[in-house]
């Protein structure tokens, strides 16, 4: 290989599992990793001694470099100058986004692809754990979230099979001789991503799907626009759909929920996402004995910020951090709290991710979190928006007015019942002050996760 392959935005989740995955296939002297942010994902990164470059300009990218970027990171100076260079044909598959290089991969495994609104890791996460037991040619899996029962990983690969896997991936980068009996007749389980209608481009062959919410409304026009990505998508999908729900589509294959006895999760709304495990499996492998496929997963724990229990302080309050950054996922968590530990006072700490979502669920907030007994109001993890122009954009909305952000989030937290808080010394003041009948569930889509472990 001439050029390096450079991972922009490599403290994401799911660019993090890409970069693991190239790196144990002997891709790490040409692994340049960057990102703008240290983070718990970029810290493991440079633990393994994996080149990764904080901040931006670190690396001039040239012409012959491999680039695959997440979308959020399009208009960085990396992605802008890998664009610019004038390439011939064959050198145009030198730059991915996230999803055309996995789209890539696709095209020579048979490819699950789980998506939907609520529940996507915990599914993806527990079909790999189970399928690398009861599927015997499972050698890829990518999940946006650490799990405890594959070592502390957000991916999964075939350690027997690492070298039918480097001859695929040495083919995408170079073009080298491929061995095409190997071409789609593998297992490769991926977690989706609905934005900008990016799960289209993947060469899927099953898909499993719980509900279909509005979201990543600074794309989506409505909820119409919103499902309409998944009706293509059904279209092109080769074998089965799966849904726990009436979607009233002929071709999706409804199931029912099935309650399971998880020793280590009591999350009643995990029984969703097992059902649809345990259907996927049986598809996969209909010759599975059912009692066996219970009990293999009866054992599996909890994952990184989803409901992750996070350690009880000296004054005896549970903390807990969740990645909850819709009303609906906060909704869930509150209703699983309350059902487990009916006697405590709930205190949730909340980051919202993206003004466009909270302004467009303004009351659905409001309603869910007004029945925590506390609540307090972080500064907004932003992506892909500016502040600003948002809260221009509706102030047709039958919202108090504010004259900017921070009056936003103030009038926001008054709406909730609580406070806005601006600094990390705040949560930490909360946390620590914490009596044994309190439980503190910290939800963010990112940076205050990081800060307060």
């Amino acid at each position: 290989m001439n050029g390096n392959i450079v991972l922009v935005w490599a403290g994401w989740s799911g660019m993090s599992a890409v970069a693991w995955i190239l790196f144990e296939l002997g891709y790490d002297k040409e692994l340049i990793c960057l990102d703008w942010n240290q983070s718990e994902l970029t810290d493991r990164l440079q633990k393994k001694w994996i080149n990764v470059l904080i901040w931006e300009s670190k690396y001039k990218v040239w012409l012959f470099d491999h680039v695959i970027y997440s979308e959020a990171c399009i208009n960085s100076p990396e992605v802008k100058a890998a664009k610019a260079y004038e390439r011939t044909p064959k050198q145009s598959r030198f730059i991915w986004n996230y999803f055309q290089f996995l789209w890539e991969v696709s095209k020579y495994f048979t490819t699950i692809w789980i998506a939907w609104t609520n529940g996507k890791s915990s599914t993806t996460s527990m079909l790999i754990d189970t399928a690398r037991t009861h599927l015997k040619n499972l050698w890829l899996g990518i999940v946006w979230a650490l799990v405890p029962d594959l070592d502390w990983n957000n991916y999964y690969l075939n350690q027997n099979k690492k070298e039918e896997i480097k001859n695929i991936f040495d083919h995408i980068f170079t073009w080298k001789w491929l061995d095409y009996d190997l071409v789609k007749k593998n297992y490769f389980i991926i977690e989706s991503c609905e934005y900008k209608r990016h799960f289209l481009m993947l060469d899927t062959d099953f898909w499993a799907i719980t509900n279909i919410e509005l979201d990543h409304t600074d794309y989506y026009k409505d909820f119409a626009d919103y499902s309409s990505a998944f009706a293509e998508w059904t279209n092109k999908i080769k074998n089965t759909v799966i849904s726990t729900e009436n979607l009233d589509v002929p071709w999706i294959k409804q199931i029912e929920t099935t309650h399971f006895d998880f020793k280590k999760i009591f999350w009643e709304h995990n029984d969703k996402n097992w059902s649809i495990v345990f259907e996927l499996i049986k598809e996969l492998n209909p010759n599975i004995d059912e009692k066996e496929l219970e009990e293999s997963i009866e054992n599996f724990g909890w994952l990184w910020r989803r409901m992750e229990y996070l350690r009880t302080t000296e004054k005896w309050a549970m903390i807990f951090s969740d990645y909850g950054h819709m009303s609906t996922s906060i909704k869930l968590c509150h209703e699983a709290l309350k059902q487990h530990f009916p006697d405590k006072k709930l205190t949730a700490i909340f980051q919202p991710h993206q003004i466009n979502r909270v302004l467009r669920e303004w009351d659905e907030f409001a309603e869910i979190l007004r029945k925590f007994d506390n609540v307090y109001i972080f500064n907004i993890y932003a992506a892909r928006e500016n502040l600003d122009e948002q809260l221009e954009n509706f102030k047709h909305l039958n919202i108090q007015h504010a004259n900017n952000v921070t009056e936003l989030w103030n009038i926001f937290a008054k709406n909730c019942n609580w406070k806005y808080i601006t600094e990390i010394s705040d949560v930490k003041g909360i946390i620590n002050t914490a009596w044994n009948e309190d439980i503190i569930t910290i939800f963010t889509a990112w940076d205050l996760d990081y800060q307060i472990r």
